[in-house]
């Protein structure tokens, strides 16, 4: 058997990459970390304000299965326009997720029969918090005739809604005439 040792020997097909490949696909990775810095935050926050829509619609659409088993709204009914923010709208929460001991504003149980209108959990001492952290707002038309009054960004508004539920989205505001319009709605206030 014999064995051949070679030294020195000059390889003709050298391998690796140039000091200018390495530069162009350094640079295009910089640019494409460039773009995602921009696209992810604005990903994140359409995803907050859809999530924020529809739980905006879920919370209308339990007031309103609240209404057809209970035949009125809850809220105080000595008031056309009852709007559940702090506090109150974790009573609602609580209440339409099934607490039968919560009285909301009157001396009764809200919701006698415990019955589950809304899938969401239930608010403790945060009710349901926006994906901001903040609390969202529900007006109710507990006198039932046929509008709701909101003030939007300087503009007061009669709508024909019996529920309206709403955001004050990432700032945690009202907008205002001259200021962001970010407010989040369960329905189009056009």
């Amino acid at each position: 058997m014999e064995i051949n040792f070679q030294k020195n020997v000059k390889r003709s097909n050298q391998t690796g990459f140039t000091l200018v490949e390495l530069l162009v696909v350094i640079s295009i990775v910089g640019l494409l970390a460039g773009l995602m810095s921009v696209a992810i935050p604005r990903a994140m926050e359409s995803g907050k304000k859809a999530k924020a829509k529809g739980e905006l619609t879920a919370i209308v659409a339990a007031v309103k299965a609240y209404k057809q088993e209970y035949g009125r709204f809850p809220g105080d009914l000595t008031q056309s326009n009852f709007m559940f923010s702090s506090n109150s709208f974790v009573s609602l929460i609580n209440v339409l997720s099934g607490d039968s001991t919560n009285t909301l504003s009157d001396t009764q149980p809200a919701n006698p029969k415990g019955i589950r209108f809304f899938e969401g959990s239930k608010g403790g001492t945060n009710g349901l918090p926006d994906p901001w952290d903040k609390q969202y707002m529900v007006i109710v038309d507990t006198a039932e005739t046929g509008t709701i009054t909101y003030t939007n960004a300087g503009t007061t508004m009669n709508l024909r809604l019996s529920v309206l539920a709403f955001s004050y989205g990432k700032d945690g505001k009202a907008d205002t005439a001259s200021g962001s319009k970010n407010d989040i709605f369960s329905a189009d206030l056009k």
